[in-house]
């Protein structure tokens, strides 16, 4: 498991969202997670095995530009988010994630088109495990990919939030 340079102080706030409470955990850096409530490893677990020697200091004020961004998300505002992120993965998993982010808002892309689009298209594998250890869904969308089929598997956050995510991008919930 990758970690962070040691930051000194950790900021952990709760974000409210029509698909249950979001945790986050930013850095001086910037945000290092988003997890959905009943995640295995949310919140405080996660930041403490990745930050084990970190201060935790409640974060509503130092999150708020996180949760802002996740609520013009959530009410149809934005598309994008602009937010500053610093993520503990590996290069590959860098690249694959850089890729997800270029995924148009509404639209969708398979494990398989991924694998090509980084130039390792046999690797379509590897991209799902790199995607299993995004650290902050939803900022990066890997919501958006889906199974060759264009099934919806393997999110984080469930299925049903995927398929939220997804209706709610395409304005099937307005």
């Amino acid at each position: 498991m990758l970690t962070l340079r040691d930051p000194q102080i950790v900021f952990v706030s709760q974000c409210a969202s029509p698909i249950g409470t979001l945790w986050l955990a930013s850095t001086e850096l910037g945000l290092v997670r988003v997890a959905f409530d009943g995640e295995e490893e949310h919140g405080l677990e996660w930041v403490l095995k990745r930050f084990p020697d970190a201060k935790l200091m409640p974060g509503e004020k130092k999150n708020a530009e996180f949760h802002i961004e996740l609520g013009e998300y959530f009410q149809g505002q934005r598309r994008d988010f602009t937010c500053k992120t610093h993520l503990a993965v590996s290069d590959f998993s860098s690249i694959v994630l850089d890729e997800v982010c270029r995924i148009p808002f509404g639209a969708t892309a398979s494990y398989k088109d991924i694998a090509a689009a980084i130039g390792m298209p046999t690797s379509t594998r590897a991209v799902g495990r790199a995607l299993a250890t995004n650290p902050v869904p939803v900022i990066v969308p890997c919501h958006r990919v889906v199974g060759s089929d264009g099934t919806l598997v393997g999110f984080g956050g469930g299925l049903d939030i995927k398929q939220w995510l997804l209706s709610h991008e395409r304005g099937l919930l307005h």
